[in-house]
């Protein structure tokens, strides 16, 4: 099967593993170009989707207007995670050897490839693992009013699969626009149900919704400490934990 969308891809020197990387809201995959290159760097091929309603993709003119952001952007979390089985399907390599791995709305959506395809671990930079939760706080924020249940626009609310492969959550503080408290409930939620050694929560002081330096240092020293625990021959591979 063909996409019909563009898949940028950072090619490493020798691959163990891949890597599909997702920016944030009213971003660009052309922009986290350099950003594959420092992952690709560990091992991995890297793949940067491009997303609905940006990059090429009938791009929204105001993606920040809040009406615009709250009508869309659980559409393209969901369409995302959804894209994702047929990227990894052309990549070559076995689900099991993939790393989601997003920022921001791109958090979101890691999680959800997590939830609902058996990839071997996420990174979630300033993103969400309890999408209900976040939609509350959305909603509270804005002054709009609670979602029923029933109307939830997600299919699998990923905090309700837990497990033990590897999530590492890197957050700022100080993120006034996805606030550290959604993932504070996600890994809370994994401690309880006994994955405090898996499910790692590494909270940032004084850092707003942004990625610093040493969020990356502590993605790559993460990325380093995964591959240990699970090395893979290659292609076609199943990497056990």
């Amino acid at each position: 099967m063909k996409l019909d969308f563009h898949v940028h891809c950072v090619r490493a020197s020798q691959p163990t593993g891949a890597i599909l990387l997702y920016h944030g809201w009213g971003g660009t995959a052309v922009s986290y170009l350099e950003f594959a290159r420092q992952l690709s760097e560990e091992g991995y091929d890297v793949f940067i989707p491009e997303l609905l309603r940006h990059d090429q993709r009938d791009p929204l003119d105001h993606p920040f207007d809040p009406e615009i952001t709250t009508t869309y952007f659980w559409c393209v979390v969901e369409q995302s995670i959804t894209e994702a089985t047929a990227i990894i399907k052309q990549s070559g390599w076995h689900v099991s050897d993939v790393i989601a791995i997003g920022v921001s709305m791109g958090g979101f959506i890691a999680h959800g490839i997590m939830s609902r395809r058996p990839i071997k671990a996420l990174v979630a930079i300033n993103g969400g693992g309890a999408y209900l939760e976040a939609e509350r706080q959305f909603r509270v924020r804005d002054g709009r009013p609670a979602i029923k249940k029933e109307d939830v626009p997600w299919k699998l609310d990923p905090i309700s699969v837990m497990d033990e492969r590897p999530r590492l959550l890197l957050h700022g503080d100080a993120d006034d626009i996805i606030p550290l408290s959604i993932q504070q409930f996600y890994h809370g939620t994994a401690v309880q149900a006994g994955m405090a050694q898996t499910t790692v929560l590494d909270v940032f002081p004084g850092v707003n919704h942004t990625v610093t330096d040493a969020m990356i240092k502590q993605l790559i020293t993460w990325l380093k400490y995964v591959k240990l625990q699970g090395a893979t021959d290659g292609l076609h591979t199943f990497s056990s934990h």
